[in-house]
């Protein structure tokens, strides 16, 4: 087998592989088909989250948030996200601040549950009560003395609606949250939804002996530094408990898989929330690849125009470029964006100066007397140096954008970056066998560039 014939073995080859890899190349709603789409085509929300540590400080003064803090809240907002059900959700550090996460969530339509799961802290705990009063000033009166540093006061729900009632607890809890090995939703005894929970068997044994001791007095159920209810202890409790609150049945829903997904190590607020609806993400894909297909064909009518049959090997280059980068895709599960689809049209622009580079160096050859094979020898070798140094700038821009970029630039970069190694590929290598494969057909032949 000769040298071309194995080259044209192997570039053949890798191209079906490609093509089968993005086959088919829409969905059945005219969605690119196996491409990972980003929100901004999908439709979704983007978040913007900030976390708010109450401690440790930096040497000025200010709060910081610690690494491992921010892997906790990175995690405990998966397993959150995990119980919406959402597919491909992106939970990641935002930025160079160090506190801050994104959030996107394609495909959510129930925006303000989603951000009520997510940004509820949830940290659950059962502490023994020791008093109660209507009002924190009636409680304050029976303590003379002040608070005992074992003790706090915590506001709760009254007996009615709308009214609260203070209670004063013991500092250190029975159990809490940490402590449960799962969370669900029941049917209490009147018929009103409650949170039904299992403790793992450690904390199982701890319960026991507690509320073995304390039979007769109440226990507080506190979530997030507030009594929901404070239930009086009648006989010891082992693994199994329940939460009643007066709960509607979305609510008991939400509190169950808050337990589930764990506590969040800090409180967090919203910077940033943007929606994309699904039409208007439909409308991007349209858009963006009529851009795209207007931008290969422009290219195509200038590269026919300008250098003749050799615009076709031109047109073929490009084509092999696009299809190694979407299958690149594809199989990287690289997120395609808007601002991909500009790195996509950008990767035909790189790909057509390559081509110019080649084929003006080939034609330059042809006017110094050398044959057409000569010449084409002679330019593609000349070029390769050049097409190096430029694809090797380009792509230390990439990889700076995508360092320090937030995640559309990322997009971007992370485009730019398969589309110019596939471009040095095809540009050069597949260019280059179609020249050969023409000579060899018509050694003596002209070239038409």
């Amino acid at each position: 087998m000769t040298s071309w014939n194995w080259r044209a073995a192997v570039y053949g080859t890798f191209l079906i592989a490609c093509a089968i890899t993005i086959w088919p190349p829409f969905g059945p709603d005219g969605t690119p088909g196996k491409l990972k789409l980003g929100l901004d085509m999908r439709g979704g929300t983007h978040l913007v989250l900030q976390i708010l540590p109450e401690a440790p400080r930096d040497g000025n003064g200010k709060q910081r948030v610690t690494p491992e803090t921010m892997q906790e809240v990175i995690r405990t907002l998966e397993r959150r996200v995990n119980q919406l059900g959402v597919a491909d959700p992106v939970i990641t550090e935002y930025g160079t601040s160090g506190d801050r996460v994104l959030v996107q969530l394609p495909g959510v339509e129930d925006v303000e549950q989603a951000k009520h799961l997510l940004i509820s802290v949830a940290q659950l705990s059962l502490q023994l009560v020791d008093r109660e009063a209507p009002t924190r000033e009636a409680l304050l009166a029976q303590l003379p003395g002040g608070v005992p540093p074992s003790l706090t006061v915590l506001e709760g729900q009254g007996d009615a609606p709308g009214e609260s009632t203070f209670y004063l607890v013991h500092r250190r809890p029975m159990v809490t949250g940490r402590d449960l090995r799962t969370a669900r939703t029941g049917i209490g005894d009147l018929g009103q939804p409650n949170v039904r929970f299992t403790l793992n068997p450690e904390a199982a044994k701890v319960f026991e002996q507690e509320t073995a001791r304390n039979i007769g007095r109440r226990l507080a159920i506190v979530l997030d530094e507030r009594v929901i209810s404070a239930p009086r202890i009648d006989d010891a409790i082992g693994a199994d408990g329940q939460i009643r609150g007066g709960f509607t049945a979305a609510e008991a829903d939400e509190l169950a898989a808050l337990l589930r997904a764990g506590a969040l190590p800090a409180k967090m607020r919203y910077l940033q929330e943007l929606t994309v609806g699904a039409s208007l993400g439909r409308d991007s894909i349209r858009a963006g690849l009529l851009a795209s297909a207007a931008a290969l064909a422009l290219v195509a009518a200038f590269m026919l125009v300008r250098y003749r049959l050799a615009g076709v090997n031109a047109v073929a280059a490009l084509s092999a470029n696009l299809l190694i980068l979407l299958a690149a895709m594809v199989w990287s599960q690289a997120t395609l964006t808007l601002p991909g689809i500009a790195g996509i049209i950008l990767t035909l622009g790189v790909g057509v100066d390559t081509n110019v580079l080649v084929f003006e160096r080939i034609r330059e050859e042809l006017r110094l007397g050398r044959t057409a094979r000569q010449a084409v020898q002679v330019g593609f070798a000349r070029v390769w140096v050049t097409i190096l140094d430029t694809h090797t700038t380009a792509l230390i821009a990439a990889a700076l954008l995508f360092q320090f970029g937030t995640g559309p630039v990322k997009g971007f970069a992370v485009t730019l970056a398969i589309g110019l190694l596939a471009n040095v590929f095809a540009s050069y290598f597949v260019s280059k066998l179609l020249f050969e494969w023409v000579l060899r057909r018509r050694p003596t032949a002209a070239l038409s560039i």
